[in-house]
């Protein structure tokens, strides 16, 4: 009875949506944001990084690290010899990871499609609702910026922009400030 019940909890956990990649095969990252590194330790070089929901192959897993490309030519990557690309297996799912919440409001609605709105939404909400309550913005202008764009000029910082009645708006998505 003892051993039935082991093999049946770990078939739960094995099998559950948030059992980490044991074998190759098609996954989803779990984790908001995934670093890819050039082997498979916290200390090999990060080429990019994987989003949550991302559909990735695993070719192989190695002490909890997940191979998610083909040996190539270390060179490419300034390394001498072959390299894969590899992540932590335990930020891989079986199935498709959902949010946790639902977008009921009209709010979240017209700012669903915001540049890594998982892993900012509650800013974003804040700061939109913010920004409607001033009289700065309304829901039709989130909806025809389709919500917040990544700005590419403000690097490192995770700045974003909407336009509001014609005029640009940004946001540190981190700490919430609206930037004039």
């Amino acid at each position: 009875m003892l051993r039935i019940l082991t093999v049946l909890l770990g078939f739960f956990f094995v099998s559950g949506s948030f059992a980490e990649a044991t074998k190759s095969g098609d996954y989803y990252v779990s984790a908001n944001r995934l670093s890819v590194r050039l082997g498979p330790s916290t200390t090999a070089s990060i080429t990019n990084a994987l989003n949550r929901k991302q559909k990735v192959e695993v070719f192989e897993v190695k002490n909890g690290w997940a191979r998610v490309s083909k040996y190539y030519n270390g060179s490419i990557e300034g390394e001498i010899g072959q390299v894969a690309r590899w992540v932590s297996a335990k930020y891989l799912s079986y199935t498709k990871p959902t949010d946790a919440f639902t977008n009921n409001t009209q709010l979240e609605k017209s700012i669903k499609n915001s540049d890594n709105y998982s892993q900012y939404r509650k800013n974003f909400i804040l700061v939109s609702d913010k920004l409607i309550k001033q009289g700065r913005c309304s829901i039709a202008d989130y909806k025809e910026m389709g919500g917040w764009v990544r700005s590419t000029t403000h690097k490192p910082k995770p700045m974003y922009f909407t336009y509001c009645d014609g005029s640009k708006v940004y946001i540190n998505a981190k700490n919430g400030k609206v930037i004039n």
